[in-house]
């Protein structure tokens, strides 16, 4: 995963430099099951998919390079075992005006299928994990709660139930950017990884890092979100099991525990 915010609009490359977008985009060679974008445009979020990979694709480099914008999250994606590549199941995943993106998996699945209805999986659209966190999201957001409490409640209450979950989340609105980091327990899928023939060419912080989440704040303000896969200069590790909020009118970002989070459901 990988998101910008910026005080004006600008392309992702921009913010990372030539180098380090070409070299995000080379985890194609291990994420080979699509790849999506979802942007800001004035007011409106705006997505693109794409069930083929991204590693040599000239959209996905389109989207980096030549289209500016003041936030805009993408995704590779490496699908979980069971889930079909196809572009109802590609990231973003986007209902209204809110896109979500998601590294990891929840399992066992069937629990977490059984908390939603069909109409409410449908309403996202796609069959997977992924699709069943942004019902239950979209849930909470339905009866008012503001999209950060319903992100973060959300994710505290499948960590205490599904205790080897994995949920790294890039969520956007016109309004914010979170980014979640919550997997402490989640296994390392190795046998992914060595499934892929990539040997020695895996890319950096997979084995020992892959759920990891990083961020960087550029000289005018410009932040930049990435999971495990990019090296260099100024990146700065999420704490485990935080969430943080990013004003895209002010660019403030609002930090928050999770285990606090849970500690207030259960009181």
């Amino acid at each position: 995963m990988l998101a910008h915010v910026s005080p004006t609009p600008v392309t992702t490359q921009s913010v990372l430099g030539d180098a380090s977008c070409h070299e995000w985009q080379r985890l194609g060679r291990l994420h080979t099951d699509g790849w999506g974008t979802a942007w800001l445009d004035g007011g409106e979020v705006r997505r693109y998919r794409d069930a083929r990979r991204g590693l040599d694709n000239p959209d996905l480099t389109d989207a980096l390079g030549d289209t500016p914008s003041r936030a805009r999250l993408t995704h590779l994606r490496l699908a979980t075992e069971g889930f079909a590549t196809r572009v109802q199941n590609t990231h973003p995943f986007r209902v209204g005006d809110i896109a979500l993106a998601h590294n990891g998996s929840v399992v066992p699945f069937a629990p977490l299928r059984a908390k939603v209805t069909d109409a409410e999986l449908e309403r996202v659209g796609g069959e997977t994990d992924t699709a069943v966190v942004f019902a239950l999201i979209l849930r909470q957001v339905d009866v008012g709660v503001p999209l950060f409490d319903a992100v973060t409640s959300t994710v505290s209450q499948l960590r205490e139930e599904f205790p080897t979950s994995a949920l790294n989340l890039l969520v956007l609105s016109p309004d914010e950017l979170i980014a979640v980091h919550a997997n402490q327990g989640a296994p390392i899928p190795l046998e992914l990884f060595e499934e892929s023939g990539l040997g020695d060419d895996l890319p950096v912080d997979h084995v020992d890092h892959y759920y990891q989440l990083s961020w960087r704040r550029s000289e005018d303000g410009a932040i930049a979100v990435t999971s495990s896969g990019l090296t260099g200069d100024g990146w700065n590790r999420m704490r485990p099991e935080t969430a943080v909020r990013i004003d895209l009118s002010t660019l403030h970002v609002e930090r928050r525990e999770l285990r606090e989070v849970a500690a207030a459901h259960v009181a």
